[in-house]
């Protein structure tokens, strides 16, 4: 794990100790440029990296802050309760606590989108404005790599091993365009795995989305969402599907919506630059 925190862990990281529930936990993060602040937080197999693009994109003009959502990264892992979305809301909280930040814009991709409306329901008073893209926020079916190591029959192995080949599934399976899924990228979606620490806390936290994705907990509350909304979707992603950023516009018609042609589920990272550009336009807006 040395040689990859040398790889991964640059300048910019920075580690604060948090109450993460029953535990402490220790946040990996990175805090940069100046001005109105923006929290991004990123999806599942991810990490703070995901948003590498955004961020030089995006800190002329935000004080960007970013961190690894515990067990993913380099942040700590919480044990096998410690994934429930609602602990994830006051992991965020403490952190922002600690961070002194009294208000903010607030973006997530993915399982980090669910857990950033679920905030912004919460702690409507400090969310400005909101940006979900592709976010979890209605009942589906799992991605099959998810699924897969979740299996009550797969789980205590995948505990001690995935080899290569499905996170490389994975890195192909969020993008939509193959050629803008660069080699760098493949690696870092397997190097960040590769902790015995970290592939448990994968395992520990696809079998929380197992039970999640078809409650009737899952999509509570939605309709209370507050901050103005921006909602941002790749045509082809196979992980959370368009039909879905559908039921988000019929239930929010004074919401924001942009949609991606040919891009998968982090378009963020795919389209970095026209992305970035959008959720700027969104956050200048009166």
């Amino acid at each position: 794990m040395k040689n990859i925190r040398l790889k991964y862990v640059n300048k910019e990281s920075k580690f604060i100790e948090i109450d993460c529930g029953d535990t402490n936990c220790r946040l990996h993060y990175r805090d940069e440029g100046s001005g109105p602040v923006l929290l991004l937080l990123h999806g599942v197999c991810a990490s703070l990296h995901t948003w590498d693009a955004w961020v030089e994109e995006l800190k002329p003009y935000y004080r960007v802050i970013r961190f690894d959502i515990p067990g993913f990264g380099f942040s700590s892992p919480i044990g096998n309760d410690g994934y429930d979305p609602e602990i994830g809301v006051e992991i965020m909280e403490e952190f922002v606590k600690k961070m002194g930040i009294a208000h903010f814009f607030l973006a997530g991709n993915s399982i980090g989108g669910f857990i950033s409306w679920k905030y912004a329901l919460k702690y409507p008073e400090k969310v400005d404005k909101l940006i979900l893209i592709d976010a979890v926020g209605h009942n589906q079916d799992l991605p099959w790599i998810v699924s897969f190591a979740s299996h009550p029959a797969i789980r205590p192995f995948a505990r001690h091993i995935m080899p290569r080949f499905f996170f490389d599934m994975a890195a192909r399976q969020v993008f939509g365009d193959p050629s803008k899924l660069t080699a760098q990228i493949k690696d870092r979606y397997f190097e960040l795995s590769t902790s015995d620490e970290n592939r448990k806390a994968y395992v520990d936290f696809f079998t929380v989305m197992r039970k999640l994705c078809h409650s009737k907990e899952l999509p509570e509350g939605m309709a209370g969402i507050k901050p103005p909304l921006l909602v941002m979707w790749g045509t082809k992603d196979r992980w959370v599907p368009l039909k879905y950023f559908h039921l988000w516009k019929e239930s929010f018609p004074d919401g924001t919506f942009k949609t991606y042609e040919g891009v998968g589920h982090t378009p963020m990272e795919e389209i970095p630059i026209e992305t970035a550009e959008d959720a700027r336009a969104f956050l200048m807006a009166a």
